[in-house]
């Protein structure tokens, strides 16, 4: 762990649990805690043990407020304001978030506002505690969204929905939240990390193989409704390999003998 780190790390088992740490500033956002979240999710990658991630804000007041303007550079160098141009650290965290192997988790404890619920709609699912607000404000700063924020958020929740959310710029409730299809569940806060860390190890149970192939397959239709032919026997061969696995005669062994499998993501 780093000294005054603004990204918390923990790890039990096959759950690894990443903490926005910034509860003074809300959990606001910097380049410093995006880069580590794509540092601590490209080596988990190599690793391969992982089976899910769970981010959430420290505290109980927000998962995360938003971006820390404060926190860009007033008059960055030439090569940082490329960089910031061509791939800003909000859009390669986002990235590492959808190219990481296994399913992340969102546990939405208080605010996600602008980035911060962007943040939380790049997971795969999203887990609200009852006192949890999101929203979109950028319209009432005069800011047109990235693109690719607009594309995640209408493959999560549709067209007409990411509309409205951009166009009204208002906090939604927990309740509104589950009705927009921004979470996909809303528990009592008191009992919100248990939940989120059941779910993950219900989760973290199932065949690797499996959960790799179905996040990958899912997010490539998603962002491409209609593959090409090299994408179409590229998910097709993720079937054929699966019911060839070590993985899938453990589980019809384990069927069997009436136990719960032991995968080796083999």
């Amino acid at each position: 762990m780093t000294k005054d780190p603004e990204l918390l790390f923990e790890r039990k088992g096959p759950i690894c649990t990443l903490s926005i740490n910034r509860p003074e500033k809300r959990n606001l956002l910097t380049p410093r805690c995006l880069e580590e979240v794509v540092r601590c999710l490209e080596a988990l990658s190599r690793e391969d043990s992982v089976r899910v991630v769970v981010i959430r804000g420290a505290g109980d007041q927000a998962f995360s407020a938003g971006y820390d303007i404060a926190a860009l550079p007033v008059q960055p160098a030439t090569g940082t304001r490329d960089t910031l141009h061509r791939d800003p650290p909000m859009e390669r965290a986002m990235r590492a978030i959808g190219s990481f192997p296994y399913p992340v988790i969102a546990m939405i404890n208080g605010l996600a506002y602008g980035g911060g619920c962007e943040l939380a709609v790049a997971c795969d699912l999203r887990i609200a505690g009852q006192s949890a607000r999101m929203g979109m404000p950028p319209a009432k700063l005069g800011l047109v969204y990235p693109y690719e924020g607009f594309r995640r958020f209408v493959s999560v929740i549709g067209f007409s929905r990411t509309l409205e959310i951009f166009l009204t710029a208002r906090p939604y409730d927990s309740a509104s939240c589950l009705r927009l299809g921004l979470v996909n569940e809303v528990v009592e806060d008191g009992a919100l990390e248990d939940h989120a860390l059941h779910l993950a190890g219900e989760i973290a149970e199932n065949a690797p193989l499996s959960l790799r192939g179905t996040k990958l397959a899912l997010h490539r239709i998603a962002r491409y409704p209609v593959l090409d032919p090299v994408d179409e026997d590229a998910i097709r061969s993720l079937f054929v390999r699966s019911l060839e696995s070590e993985d899938m005669a453990e589980a019809r062994q384990a069927f069997l003998e009436k136990r719960k499998p032991r995968f080796k993501g083999k």
